[in-house]
């Protein structure tokens, strides 16, 4: 029955990505996109690709040519980001998970690799489930799969918080080029800003009125039925005891700070990105791209964030003239896709083609639960 459950999330994040794939061919010149390639002068040339020289080369590069041009020295400081994103996001678990249960480095390190190219690949967020069935695997009763899955939420919660945030306070920093595009831009930073500070409102509640917000979560859903409200009841009330165990002030002081580290990291990557393909955007367009990705991400995500990653990112590019005939602009989103795709799903798959991690347990993560995960199958994966 979980099989086919996970099979019937497949399809709908198959269908999701479809319908993304067709807006960005309906949108974007999908079909121009290839072509012979070449090297020039630290340039990738792709079909009817050339290094531009002046800004009026720049321009037509953009002006519906087929073909791109990529200067490939940005990938050098891009692909170090990636691997510091990496270690900052390892390294910020961490003060929301000690106070569950404590793992070395090492430990942490092969969990969130793993963890990470699950939610990646995985459809609808099932991956978000991966990294805590594997703590719960390699530490048995130490730990409860639902106390380290509050410690997701809150990660989750926080970076759509602060994601939102940045994109609602550089909205008046972008260009006012194409009124549509920036209403989109828009009415997307308000809705995510109001579901993620209603979220984290939900959360400071639940860790310090324990009862109060057990109470109401109970009450509200519980209207349904009596039989919904009790599992309801045991579901939420496993989840608040997890949140009663995350760090205190300083430690969590510790993690705010990491996270904004992590996500102006982010937006650099970008900016060496839109460098690479003679964006002409800015920093600020760079760090509006980084957002729209995580704020699209709000809607249920296809397997590899197959469509929907590069159709996001791509939505700011048009506030800076670059119009959506640019194969310039397409390969740029479809290359940081891409790198983040192979990056991601590289260091997962070493902890796995090493026999570290099984990738059937990966795969039973997505349905397996406290109950169904016996206590003596707590050796390590």
């Amino acid at each position: 029955m979980r099989h086919k459950s996970n099979v019937i999330k497949t399809i709908i994040g198959l269908a999701i990505g479809v319908f993304f794939v067709w807006l960005s061919a309906s949108e974007w010149p999908l079909e121009r996109i290839v072509g012979s390639v070449s090297f020039s002068d630290g340039h990738v040339l792709v079909g009817g690709g050339f290094i531009p020289r002046t800004a009026d080369d720049v321009a037509r590069l953009h002006g519906g040519v087929a073909g791109w041009t990529m200067e490939l020295f940005w990938l050098l400081p891009y692909l170090a980001i990636l691997i510091a994103i990496h270690y900052l996001r390892v390294i910020r678990w961490m003060p929301l998970l000690d106070p569950i249960v404590r793992l070395s480095f090492k430990e942490h390190n092969r969990i969130g690799a793993v963890g990470f190219m699950a939610m990646f690949l995985f459809p609808l967020r099932l991956g978000e489930l991966v990294r805590p069935y594997l703590v719960k695997r390699a530490t048995g009763s130490a730990a409860r799969m639902t106390a380290v899955l509050a410690t997701v939420v809150v990660e989750r919660v926080v970076d759509g918080l602060v994601v939102a945030l940045i994109l609602v306070a550089i909205l008046t920093q972008l260009p006012a080029t194409d009124p549509s595009v920036a209403l989109k831009l828009e009415v997307g930073a308000l809705a995510a800003l109001a579901v993620f500070l209603g979220a984290t409102i939900l959360l400071l509640a639940a860790r310090w009125k324990h009862e109060l917000a057990r109470t109401v979560l109970k009450r509200t859903v519980g209207l349904i039925s009596s039989k919904v409200a009790d599992a309801i009841d045991t579901l939420v009330g496993k989840f608040l005891t997890g949140l009663q165990r995350l760090p205190g002030k300083r430690e969590l002081a510790w993690f705010l700070f990491l996270t904004l580290v992590y996500w102006a990291l982010n937006g650099l990557g970008v900016y060496c990105m839109a460098r690479a393909f003679y964006l002409p955007v800015d920093a600020w367009g760079a760090y509006a791209m980084m957002c729209c990705v995580v704020v699209g991400m709000m809607i249920p995500n296809p397997p590899g964030n197959l469509g929907n990653f590069w159709y996001f990112l791509l939505l700011p590019v048009l506030l800076y003239g670059v119009t959506q005939d640019s194969t310039q602009a397409l390969a740029f989103g479809l290359a940081v896709w891409l790198l983040q795709l192979l990056q991601q799903t590289a260091f997962g798959a070493w902890f796995i083609l090493r026999r570290q991690v099984s990738w059937r347990g990966v795969v039973e993560a997505t349905y397996e639960d406290e109950e169904t995960l016996s206590e003596t199958e707590a050796a390590r994966v």
